[in-house]
């Protein structure tokens, strides 16, 4: 059974019709009837809202993660002895702390909520955050902003 026969079953199962879930995520109902019936996988981005309004695992109805080549982030410097804690101290003070800066003062109690709603995520439901945010990026970040982050770097 492929991924469109596994997300009939879910549907059958959930007793939610394809204009339901099509309703329910945005994504168009011929779509998704044409995910079915070629019985095809579901591009991550539309998994991760089919996922969510039928409460099922992502990889039910997807491939793997095609974000797996997370985009890279600033190398980690290998703290020097025991010093893991200044390591930390030291990359919070000089990346996270210059992007949150970037912020408007307004905007600074969603940023801190959004920081610890990611903190008490299990690690799959981080791994699906940061594929539906990267894809997010892909199609609205500034190309500006996305350049100031390159300048960003941090100091041990």
């Amino acid at each position: 059974m492929g991924y469109g026969a596994n997300l009939k079953k879910v549907l059958d199962e959930k007793r939610l019709t394809v204009k339901d879930l099509s309703r329910k995520t945005g994504i168009a109902a011929t779509t998704l009837y044409s995910i079915i019936q070629r019985d095809t996988s579901v591009r991550y981005d539309s998994a991760i809202k089919i996922a969510g309004v039928l409460d099922i695992p992502i990889n039910a109805i997807c491939k793997d993660n095609p974000y797996d080549d997370v985009e890279t982030l600033p190398e980690l410097k290998k703290p020097l002895g025991n010093s893991e804690s200044k390591a930390k101290a030291s990359y919070i003070s000089y990346r996270t702390s210059e992007i949150i800066k970037k912020f408007d003062y307004e905007e600074l109690p969603i940023v801190d909520q959004l920081i610890a709603d990611l903190y008490v995520l299990d690690n799959r439901a981080r791994k699906d955050l940061f594929a539906y945010v990267k894809t997010l990026k892909e199609n609205y970040a500034e190309p500006s902003k996305v350049e100031e982050l390159k300048s960003i770097e941090y100091k041990l």
